[in-house]
């Protein structure tokens, strides 16, 4: 046989990081073994040190490498997805202008695109929250606080059924905690993240069940994204009236449908059956709550946040037959 051909055993604990002789040791412990004389306390020390080894009244006995060089792997994987997807952001930032729209179905690329959108935020950060989600806890929500610890005011949308998903409104109640502001409108067009006037996400379900991620840097076009989230900022409502409102709708949804008709405060009594005292006062409480100034405009919009039925399914609507 050619001395080329000899190879040395392969060290199946290498990758912990022991020396041979605490290899040699463990894989004696395995098969029931004791150590003998030249074993010496440093060899022993170090299998306790890699947790590889405990030691019960004075005798070494062994722990599973399996486990150990598991999470070891576990680790290495992590390594690496974090690695790509460090790749996939550089590489964006290397593209920088060079192209002001770029669509995607590649989950990594638009998880970059997102990760890179936080970072690129320096005085605001506005947000149209509804899915697709890129990962299955929907909100990013390690990026907003890093964001939100330098300075950069953020701004959500959500739409009015978030407030009915217990698991989606902790996540968001935790965003307003750390500082961002949320207001609430019955249905939002797609999602939507924007950076300063720099830079907007777009994502949208593509045909078969994916998201399809569209990055746009062109000023003009964000702008015009701009001016879309801040009409819907206008008329959106803030959390804590959002949650007032909807308590109060049983009670209230008569009255609001009666508002948004034009009724006047006395034919709104006589149907009802209060008196107009108890109309005024129902109805300044629902202004305030709404951040509306008039009668109408409370109706107006609580018709746009979807907290009035459809004709058909008023009060005193009809019924066909």
């Amino acid at each position: 046989m050619d001395a080329s051909d000899v190879r040395p055993p392969r060290r199946l604990l290498a990758e912990l990081g022991v020396s041979e002789a605490a290899e040699t040791l463990y894989l004696a412990l395995l098969s029931g073994g004791l150590p003998d004389e030249t074993a010496g306390d440093e060899v022993i020390a170090e299998l306790i040190e890699a947790d590889l080894a405990v030691v019960a009244d004075g005798v070494p006995s062994p722990r599973s490498a399996a486990r150990a060089l598991r999470n070891l792997e576990q680790q290495h994987l992590e390594d690496a997805h974090r690695a790509k997807v460090a790749a996939l952001e550089l590489d964006l930032l290397e593209q920088g202008g060079r192209r002001t729209v770029e669509t995607t179905r590649s989950p990594q690329r638009a998880i970059a695109m997102f990760n890179q959108i936080f970072t690129t935020a320096r005085t605001q950060f506005r947000g149209m929250d509804r899915p697709p989600y890129l990962t299955s806890s929907g909100k990013q929500a390690s990026t907003q606080q890093e964001s939100l610890r330098h300075g950069v005011r953020h701004r959500a949308l959500y739409e009015m059924a978030s407030l009915h998903d217990p698991e989606y409104f902790r996540v968001v109640a935790a965003s307003i905690r750390q500082g961002e502001q949320a207001r609430f409108v019955e249905r939002l067009p797609f999602r939507m993240l924007l950076a300063d006037e720099t830079t907007a996400l777009i994502l949208r379900h593509g045909p078969d069940d994916g998201v399809i991620t569209t990055r746009i840097t062109d000023t003009a076009v964000v702008a015009t994204f701009g001016d879309l989230f801040e009409q819907l900022w206008q008329t959106a409502v803030p959390m804590p009236r959002a949650l007032a409102v909807e308590e109060t709708l049983p009670h209230n949804r008569e009255l609001i449908w009666a508002l948004a008709s034009g009724m006047t405060d006395e034919a709104i009594a006589r149907q009802l059956g209060v008196s107009l005292r108890t109309v005024a006062r129902r109805v300044a409480e629902l202004n305030r709550l709404m951040g509306t100034q008039s009668r109408f405009q409370l109706g107006m919009q609580a018709v746009r946040l979807g907290w009035l039925p459809q004709a058909d399914d008023r009060p005193d609507a009809p019924q066909s037959v």
